[in-house]
């Protein structure tokens, strides 16, 4: 270090000493962690538990102060002391050795312990037996600690425990332009002072919220989070040219509170002592900087100082009014808070970590979720974020959260944290969601034309289903071929209705089979338009149509995902072609090929951001049926489906695309048409619902970073689960009368009736009048 001659200044210690308490030697007494003599580490966050991976070890501290005994017990081994030339050292002084105990005393067994116990202090006697000694405001101390760090020393802060004598005046004239000079080189800490007013206007020819970014003003509260008596306060002065300024040049802006009084700590001679002020308040956060810097370290993030103080005030728990105030600024010191995500949460798929934000202007609401937070400004729409859905049937493959054990996700700060999968997971509908309560709509059925010209007949029909949307049908036949359309929930335009035109078309149970096929993709099409038709080919063949398009609408995503919001259904179309042989009276056997285009979805399984199975997927389906009357109110379907899926559009996900996916689905149902009473219908199904039970899932896994940025993937490799067997079995009854309509379903549905599946029971029934 430069020597310089003595020279005695207007600066001293800002100190207030409640008194030095001379208790037992150090050696003799262990009270670290104690609830009632440290109850300053659990005001901010700092237990046993978070020193056992977080203590600040790696990491150098500098406390500009009088001298730390560096023989104390507590300090001993990982304090190295500079002296100004010309000063007289004849003994440590009470005040530095209490600050260095406060930010750093060893966990050893013996006395207390600081903030950050593993850290490296560095001991500037800026102050001599005299007093205030360096006549160059520091500058010769920050060199130091600036040439120490291109060595390695790899100091992350400085904390100054004093200020100018004069009345609420927290730096001497030039000082502010001396600290911008370190900006990229260390934390300034600066004690606010204790003569318990507000703080003056501070002239200072740059931007503060740019140039002094990397400064904290820090005052002092009690044991009950209440503000200190004798603590300066930030009132409303500013750090600027001019005494008017934004609320981001103001001190608030700059300024945090710590505990400051009644502080045990350690005082020279193997001894511990009660001091209070902003001085015991500013090593704590002193303390906090180190423990950031090392968790930055261990999870390959280097920060700066700038971005160390944005972590230390964004995480900080809001105090008096809400948001940064006149009184707490920013809000008490939150370590915990401080080594958890601080802002937006990343699950990231690009080559390297986003660069952090611009830093947040005074005023910014605190991100911690569990902190009061402030009136928010007007703001953009939220982000939408990655999420995942599962399929109720398709266990294992991409639907398995599994597949992201030990996911990492990413911070305003490109620090990394392990995240619960599971948190990314969507709700799963049940299989009975909707179609049960879809039997309220049928009930409902309105015939609004029946009309007959010629050999053409042409009928309509509305039902209200029990959301109240509308849903409608229109049915033609004409030259031996039918034509249906339909408009609303194809729950209700593809069912029947017993003993009226209404609901009655041939090229129905064809229609049936292609939507049953869907699987969990029906959810897409809650509100959509339909087109089905039967021509007659020959005497014996006919052939079949089926189309379905979403029409599109917004519901309330239901997901588990980091944050709620309006979300968009997925978009969808769908068509099928089939033909169909009469093989014998009143029996018929038949081919069918359909193609799915899904947006947003794959098979019906909900994914998007960094969680997406792909922008599109398109799923080929083909099959065989059966239809045929065993008896004259009787009637059979049977059939089997094979579909294949293939996604496009990961580019910005994390999977790969989908290639090759497959899965089957078949099932029969029973129609008994007034088996029971005239104008009834007696309806059994039973259907093994599509599950993708065939292909490679390959994902790759954020698990980490480099010190340059660079993310760290794990390439995994899974594959659908085809060993269960799904079930649903529906039993609905529906009968009409000249009073109106009652009827009833049962749904009853296993996801793997060989195992230990998820399963369950619906019941719906309903009623609808005429007067």
């Amino acid at each position: 270090m430069r020597r310089h001659p003595f020279a005695r200044s207007a600066l001293t210690g800002l100190t207030m000493i409640a008194g030095i308490c001379a208790a037992a030697g150090a050696q003799a007494n262990n009270l670290e962690y104690s609830p009632t003599n440290q109850k300053n580490l659990t005001q901010i966050g700092v237990t046993q538990s978070l020193h056992a991976t977080t203590n600040g070890t790696g990491v150098g501290i500098a406390i500009f102060d009088s001298l730390v005994d560096v023989n104390h017990v507590d300090l001993a081994g990982r304090t190295n002391t500079y002296v100004y030339g010309g000063g007289t050292y004849t003994r440590y002084g009470d005040h530095g050795t209490h600050v260095a105990g406060i930010a750093a005393a060893g966990a050893n067994g013996i006395g207390i312990v600081g903030v950050a116990p593993g850290a490296r202090i560095y001991s500037y006697g800026v102050f001599d037996d005299r007093g205030w000694i360096a006549n160059d405001q520091g500058r010769a101390a920050l060199n130091s600690v600036r040439s120490l760090n291109l060595g390695g020393a790899n100091i992350k802060a400085v904390n100054m425990s004093y200020g100018p004598t004069a009345r609420g005046d927290a730096f001497l004239a030039g000082e502010l332009a001396l600290f911008s000079e370190f900006r990229n080189d260390v934390v300034i800490v600066r004690a606010a002072g204790n003569d318990g007013v507000n703080l003056v206007f501070e002239p200072f020819a740059g931007q503060a919220s740019r140039d002094l970014s990397h400064l904290l003003i820090v005052g002092a509260v009690d044991g009950n989070n209440n503000i200190a008596s004798y603590s300066n306060k930030p009132g409303t002065a500013c750090i600027s040219i001019v005494s008017i300024c934004a609320a981001s040049e103001r001190i608030s802006n700059f300024f945090i509170v710590a505990p400051g009084s009644s502080i045990l700590s350690d005082i020279p001679g193997q001894q511990l002592g009660y001091m209070s002020g902003t001085s015991m308040a500013a090593p704590h956060v002193t303390g906090a900087v180190a423990l950031i810097a090392q968790d930055g370290l261990n999870k390959n993030t280097p920060l700066t100082p700038s971005q160390i103080v944005e972590i230390i005030k964004r995480s900080a728990t809001d105090l008096g009014a809400k948001g940064v105030d006149a009184v707490f600024g920013w809000g008490l010191l939150n370590v915990k808070a401080a080594l958890a995500p601080v802002g937006n949460v990343t699950v990231v798929t690009t080559p390297t970590v986003p660069a952090p934000p611009p830093p947040p202007a005074a005023g910014t609401p605190a991100t911690n979720p569990n902190l009061p937070k402030p009136p928010a400004p007007p703001k953009a729409p939220p982000r939408v974020p990655p999420k995942f859905g599962k399929g109720f049937y398709t266990a294992g493959g991409a639907t398995d959260p599994s597949l992201f054990a030990g996911i990492v996700v990413f911070d305003d700060y490109g620090r990394p944290f392990e995240a619960d999968p599971a948190a990314f997971a969507g709700q799963v509908r049940t299989p009975s969601a909707t179609r049960g309560l879809s039997m309220l709509g049928i009930l409902s059925i309105e015939e609004t034309l029946a009309a007959e010209i010629g050999d053409a007949s042409f009928s309509a029909w509305n039902a209200e289903g029990p959301d109240g949307r509308f849903t409608s049908s229109f049915h033609a036949i004409a030259g031996g071929s039918e034509f249906s359309f339909g408009a609303g929930n194809p729950e209700i335009f593809l069912s029947e209705m017993p003993g009226a035109g209404a609901g009655k078309s041939a090229a129905a149970p064809f229609a049936r089979i292609m939507y049953s096929s869907l699987g969990e993709a029906q959810g897409i099409f809650d509100e959509a338009v339909s087109a089905s038709a039967v021509i007659p080919l020959s005497d014996e063949i006919d052939g079949h149509f089926f189309g379905l398009s979403n029409i599109g609408m917004n519901r309330q995503d239901t997901s588990l995902t980091l944050t709620g919001q309006e979300t968009a259904d997925a978009d969808g179309s769908f068509a099928a072609f089939g033909l169909s042989w009469r093989f014998a009276e009143n029996w018929r056997l038949g081919g069918s090929f359909g193609a799915l285009h899904e947006q947003g979805t794959l098979a019906g399984i909900e994914s998007e951001g960094a969680f997406s199975l792909g922008s599109e997927a398109l799923t080929r389906s083909y099959g065989i049926h059966l239809t045929g009357k065993p008896a004259e109110n009787l009637s059979i379907t049977a059939f089997y489906t094979q579909s294949v899926i293939d996604s496009f559009g990961t580019e910005s996900s994390l999977f790969e695309a989908a290639r090759g996916w497959s899965g089957d689905h078949y099932g029969v149902t029973f129609d008994a048409r007034d088996a029971i009473r005239d104008n009834s219908l007696l309806r059994l199904s039973v259907l093994k619902p599509l599950q993708i039970s065939d292909g490679d899932v390959f994902v790759r896994v954020p698990v980490g970073r480099e010190m340059d940025g660079t993310v760290n993937y794990d390439r995994r490799h899974s594959s659908f689960d085809g060993s269960t067997l799904p079930l649903e079995t529906r039993i609905e009854y529906v009968e009409r009368s000249r009073y109106g309509a009652y009827g009833i379903a049962l749904d009853w549905f296993d996801a793997d009736v060989k195992g230990s599946g998820e399963n369950g029971m619906a019941v719906a029934a309903g009623l609808s009048l005429r007067f």
